[in-house]
């Protein structure tokens, strides 16, 4: 086993500190204890001026050179990093070189968990986050509802789940329609939003919401959470028959056999309804017909069509093929590209409003990375995922970081337009998420900003 250490860790300052002794004595112990052969220990007191920890680095080099595989711990995961984002990178990057990292703490010895404690929320203590989870799950086996009652429910006095009666009636039809008339979830939705039934915020169904209450089995009165299963714990709105027959026309109508995965679009996430402002989102289309020689055709197509007429049936049709949409764009960026250019040399003291807003778009995709690693670093940690997502998530986080840089940069943007057709996927993402930083699309015309 490997030791590493930080003099200058948070939790060293709330122990009032710690000598080098004391921390190469527990770790002593802790091997004693627990049949590990202490081989090597690397301790800081402080950072390099470069902001690495010198003897943290050679432990890293320890292990590649050794090409051996090791148990490396540390008293708490403030030892590998000052934020959870540190924390995770030093885990992975341990990890990938085929060790192991744990915590010097019986009741946590996971970095990722322990990290969440001590770095967590400011005033957490791992005391209080145990006392609710324990909560929590003795309200679950109670059957009293935890957080958000679903559509059609409130908690009641007692905490268990009562029926709204204004939300149940549309519950009950949401079912009638899927089971009875065999209507799709995309009519259900183009049912309920033309008719002016609302969700409970007041704003209108989609495809996810009307999936989500037809799989919920809280509506037979059984309720589910970490991982408990209790019956009859509520008033049912649907009748257990009803709930299975929805259950069976799901797996029927699920597709069968391989299902392909169509090639990712160039413009997701960065093209937008002007009509409504929601996204434009990739749709493909696959025909199969018979010809007149009775051999069989097939085709696919692809378009962009607003999210608001696809999932919830209220925008125009506003429909481009992805070539078409995706020509329109890249004529533009040239001229798109210059003129930016030209702005910032007329607005050299502060930029203009347009500059301005370009540069809260890409804030806010560097922010929406950032949120995407902390809720994929809470579910590695609970177990939900596997360190591999964690990895990608903090690969995306600093592409992210890394195109809003860019963004700034000057391009050779005739050399890379002119072997478009050669470039990879990528490639060309990257490109179209550097320098257009949003692509606003009607009926007829596309305009970037860029």
């Amino acid at each position: 086993a490997l030791r590493t250490y930080r003099t200058d860790a948070p939790t060293v300052g709330e122990e009032n500190g710690k000598s080098q002794q004391e921390f190469e004595s527990e770790f002593q112990d802790y091997c004693y204890v627990n049949l590990h052969q202490p081989v090597e220990i690397f301790g800081d007191l402080s950072p390099a001026d470069d902001g690495k920890y010198p003897e943290y680095e050679r432990l890293v080099g320890y292990i590649r050179d050794s090409g051996s595989e090791f148990l490396v711990t540390v008293p708490d995961a403030t030892h590998l990093g000052g934020d959870l984002e540190a924390v995770a990178r030093a885990f992975l990057s341990l990890e990938n070189m085929g060790s192991k990292v744990s915590c010097q703490d019986d009741d946590m010895p996971d970095p990722l968990q322990n990290a969440l404690v001590t770095l967590g929320a400011p005033g957490a203590s791992r005391e209080r986050s145990e006392k609710i989870r324990m909560s929590m799950q003795n309200r679950a086996l109670r059957g009293k509802g935890l957080g958000r009652p679903p559509y059609g429910y409130r908690n009641g006095e007692d905490g268990t789940l009562e029926i709204v009666k204004d939300e149940s009636p549309v519950v009950e039809l949401i079912f009638r329609l899927y089971t009875r008339d065999r209507m799709g979830m995309r009519l259900i939705v183009q049912h309920l939003n033309e008719r002016g039934i609302t969700t409970r915020r007041g704003g209108n169904w989609n495809v996810v919401s009307i999936r989500d209450i037809l799989k919920n089995t809280v509506y037979i009165g059984t309720y589910t959470r970490f991982g408990l299963r209790l019956p009859g714990s509520h008033e049912a709105i649907i009748p257990r028959d009803v709930f299975r027959e929805a259950q069976d026309i799901v797996r029927e109508r699920r597709p069968l056999g391989r299902v392909s995965r169509p090639e990712p679009y160039l413009l997701s996430g960065i093209a937008f309804c002007e009509s409504c402002g929601n996204k434009m989102m990739g749709v493909t289309r696959r025909q199969l017909w018979r010809n007149k020689d009775g051999n069989r055709s097939r085709a696919t197509y692809r378009y962009y069509q607003c999210q608001s007429r696809n999932n919830q049936s209220v925008c125009g049709y506003h429909t481009w093929r992805e070539a078409d949409l995706e020509g329109a764009v890249l004529a533009q960026i040239p001229l798109a590209i210059e003129m930016r250019a030209l702005r910032k040399l007329a607005y050299r003291n502060g930029g203009d409003k347009s500059e301005q807003a370009l540069k809260k778009i890409w804030e806010e995709r560097v922010r929406n990375a950032e949120r995407r690693f902390s809720q994929t670093l809470r579910k590695t940690a609970s177990g939900a995922l596997k360190t591999d997502q964690l990895e990608r998530a903090l690969a995306e986080l600093d592409k992210a970081r890394t195109l809003a840089e860019k963004s700034d940069q000057p391009v050779d943007v005739s050399d890379m337009l002119d072997k478009w057709g050669e470039r990879d996927f990528d490639e060309k993402r990257d490109f179209l998420l550097t320098h257009v930083a949003r692509v606003e699309v009607s009926d007829h015309m596309a305009r970037i900003v860029a």
